[in-house]
């Protein structure tokens, strides 16, 4: 945690008027032994947030760890707000201001986790003196709770500071307009604004580019029929061999640099039933019919939305030459865009 202290620490001496070399006590120092002499403090508080199980699909339990930082920034003086997720389909952000008349600071964290209730991984475990595992340590209600303590510090009370906990991180709400609103907006207020999701523990680097996610869709399918009767020219392959389109992915663009294309989750067979909200599904199917069904969903990360476009035509014009007696199709859903390397950045 001090690594993002004292990265805060800058942000506000370099907004202050009054030079460093002037002050009793540099504010970074100040952060830093205010952190040191709190952290069973901080600790207590991230098992807390840990233990309870966030995953974005878990909408009271996004709702429930939401409650906890809210009491927080209430006792800070902050004017807090629950931004309802019922628009675009999960449980909300929290929102808190407050206003002062110094640099205007956006602190940026996120409430839920990809651990979903069925997942194994549920509890906070102290491994030694310095090291936790559990859901959401570091990935990031270790940042929340390092937002908490820097402005429980006292230091930043002259600067406006918005906090924004955004409940959908890890699976953003649709439309994205309205679930990204309060962090847009957010945003266009700020002068500095800092987010608290882990990085490399180096507070000398920063990110100055990130690839975007874009969501991606595979349906196939193909002629029902005996196995025995599989390549023949009335019958064809079949939906499952089509599945050859993503071999031929990985061929054509896995050695393209900073572009990457995962598919995550695949079913098949004679009857599919593919829930996208909860990226799961069954499948029926037999050893000896021809499977008339396919679908994989995975993403697709590129550095800039020239590579982006080039990579999507290339994957719609694989599927377009799919095999006899079979149809394939593949939808693209953009989630959150490039941020390209550039001088400015």
């Amino acid at each position: 945690m001090r690594a993002t202290f004292i990265l805060l620490g800058v942000s506000v001496v370099q907004s202050n008027p009054t030079p460093v070399a002037a002050q009793e006590e540099p504010i970074e120092h100040e952060l830093v032994r205010y952190v040191d002499a709190h952290s069973e403090e901080t600790r207590a508080l991230l098992e807390t947030v840990v233990n309870m199980n966030s995953g974005t699909m878990n909408l009271a339990g996004v709702r429930e760890v939401g409650d906890v930082f809210r009491a927080e920034l209430d006792a800070l003086g902050f004017t807090t707000q629950w931004i309802d997720g019922a628009p675009f389909e999960r449980a909300g952000h929290l929102v808190a201001k407050r206003d002062r008349d110094g640099p205007r600071l956006l602190l940026i964290g996120h409430l839920d986790t990809v651990f979903e209730p069925d997942s194994r991984f549920q509890r906070f475990e102290q491994l030694n003196d310095s090291t936790a595992r559990g859901p959401g340590v570091v990935d990031m209600k270790g940042g929340n709770v390092v937002i908490i303590y820097a402005l429980k510090a006292g230091v930043l009370e002259r600067m406006s500071i918005t906090v924004v906990m955004t409940g959908d991180e890890e699976r953003s709400g649709r439309p994205l307009a309205a679930a990204r609103a309060s962090l847009v907006e957010a945003a266009e207020w700020a002068n500095i604004a800092i987010g608290f999701e882990n990085g490399d523990s180096n507070p000398r680097t920063a990110v100055v580019a990130r690839r975007g996610s874009t969501e991606w869709q595979l349906r196939v399918s193909g002629r029902p029929a005996h196995s025995s009767q599989i390549f023949r020219e009335a019958v064809g392959a079949g939906a499952i061999y089509e599945s050859r389109i993503l071999y031929r992915f990985y061929e054509e663009l896995s050695g393209e640099r900073l572009l990457t294309f995962n598919p995550g989750v695949m079913l098949a067979g004679t009857d599919v039933d593919y829930d996208a909200a909860q990226s799961r599904g069954t499948a029926f199917g037999k050893s000896n019919v021809v499977a008339e069904h396919a679908v994989v969903t995975g993403d697709l990360r590129a550095i800039s939305q020239e590579q982006l476009a080039h990579a999507k035509e290339r994957m719609r014009r694989i599927v377009a030459h799919h095999l006899p007696h079979t149809e394939a199709e593949i939808t693209f859903i953009d989630s959150y865009p490039p941020l390209a390397p550039t001088d400015g950045n």
